[in-house]
């Protein structure tokens, strides 16, 4: 490793054995600009959140010494980011350590102040964000207080930035793949058509980021489906937009650079669809797309509680979405949500009653965190909400779910939905 050359460090901890398309993106932002290509050197290293230990961590970030740390965080990985932080300060003071993600953004001026060893907190999308830092940093080109788009120290006091407009342009960003930025490996690539979401469920980050949504060109995302469906060691790969079905012009065009690409031995294995816009033109395009399996709610089966959190949702025709994939050999994964507004025990009883009913490939339950930048988040007031605010910010209870209810509720949801799995075993990934 040439010594000229700056370096820097993006980490993160994720499932075990996935990438983050997040770094990826940054990554191949910061190497499109010649400079920054010409005179760092970036890494991009992943651990697993549930199996990595933070001193293995530390112990590769001492011996590539970087000169600027980039730490990716989301509410389940956030406390091992911590104390990552922490560690690596006390032995490499004088390394600025930058942080972004979903868990931070939203509340990155409350971080810095909580957490002495953070420098700088992104409030939302990095790409721009970091790029302008490294010349910060490297170039000594303006001033922390010019960056838009995060929050920093100066020396006691922290300082936070206007925002900064998200990208409009998303081909602005090179392809972390068709860039050689990341590797695309069986069962764990990740590829994205659109960025943010028509909805705005108050328990999802995503929809409450930014209105509207931006889109890569289509020849960017045929060009990304014939890289990785070509690539002989790939069997199966997953989108990750936040409706795959969001309208039919939209889904045509993705259908159509699928089937084209399906004389490739490779399959779309996971997206998550919008179940009441399902009808069967939406499933032949999905048979088309070569999709395998499906994620989606309804995260709870009553009415009131998903008027609360802001869902649309219509029994009737969720039930008709997932009987229709289902028809079509297309496993349907069904989410439940313990501990939203609304609901208390026996109505997390019916929920999962009714989940049970639409004969799903597998039901999955989770607790509700009451995440950053999600209106649970900044009204929790409305429905007198309770949760931790240190992540992964599980609720405690609200004006209708006291928490010994949640937590009997979560006893029963866990036992019920394991029972059901365990009786209804997956369809062998093609």
């Amino acid at each position: 490793m040439p010594d000229s050359k700056s370096r820097i460090l993006l980490i993160s901890f994720n499932a075990a054995g996935h990438d983050s398309l997040a770094l990826g993106y940054i990554k191949a932002f910061a190497l499109k600009d010649t400079t920054v290509s010409r005179r760092t050197q970036i890494e991009i290293l992943s651990f697993s959140n549930e199996e990595g230990d933070v001193r293995q961590a530390l112990y590769y970030i001492t011996e590539y010494k970087p000169h600027l740390l980039g730490l990716s965080c989301y509410c389940w990985s956030m406390e091992k980011i911590l104390e990552l932080a922490r560690s690596v300060k006390q032995i490499m003071p004088d390394v600025p350590i930058v942080v972004g993600g979903p868990e931070v953004g939203p509340v990155a001026d409350q971080y810095l102040e909580k957490n002495q060893a953070l420098d700088v907190g992104v409030h939302d999308e990095g790409e721009a964000v970091f790029l302008d830092l490294i010349k910060y940093y490297f170039a000594r080109k303006g001033r922390l207080e010019d960056i838009t788009g995060i929050s920093f120290r100066r020396g006691q006091e922290v300082v936070r930035n206007q925002d900064r407009p998200p990208i409009k342009d998303l081909d602005e960003i090179p392809s972390p793949y068709l860039t050689g930025v990341l590797i695309p490996r069986d069962g764990v690539t990740y590829l994205q058509s659109f960025r943010g979401c028509p909805f705005r469920c108050g328990f999802c980050y995503e929809g409450g980021r930014h209105k509207g949504l931006r889109f890569f060109s289509y020849e960017r995302v045929k060009a990304e489906v014939e890289l990785v469906m070509g690539n002989p060691g790939i069997r199966s790969f997953h989108f990750v937009d936040s409706v795959f079905n969001l309208n039919p012009k939209h889904l045509r065009k993705i259908t159509s650079i699928l089937r084209d690409a399906n004389r490739y031995d490779t399959r779309l294995r996971t997206i998550e669809v919008f179940t009441e816009q399902v009808d069967e033109e939406t499933v032949n395009y999905l048979v088309q797309a070569g999709v395998q399996s499906v994620e989606t709610g309804p995260q709870t089966a009553i009415p009131e509680t998903q008027k609360r959190i802001g869902r649309y949702f219509d029994p009737e025709k969720f039930a008709r979405g997932v009987r229709l994939m289902q028809e079509a050999g297309i496993e349907v994964w069904c989410d439940l949500i313990v501990g939203l507004p609304g609901d208390n025990f026996f109505r997390c009883v019916a929920s999962v009653a009714y989940a049970m009913g639409l004969k799903p490939s597998r039901i999955v339950m989770s607790i509700l965190h009451v995440l950053p930048g999600t209106s649970l988040f900044q009204e929790p007031g409305r429905f007198g909400l309770a949760f931790d605010r240190n992540p992964p910010h599980y609720v405690v209870g609200n004006d209708t779910f006291p928490f010994e209810q949640i937590y009997e509720a979560v006893l029963f949801s866990s036992s019920a939905t394991m029972e059901y799995n365990a009786a209804l075993p997956l369809k062998k990934s093609g």
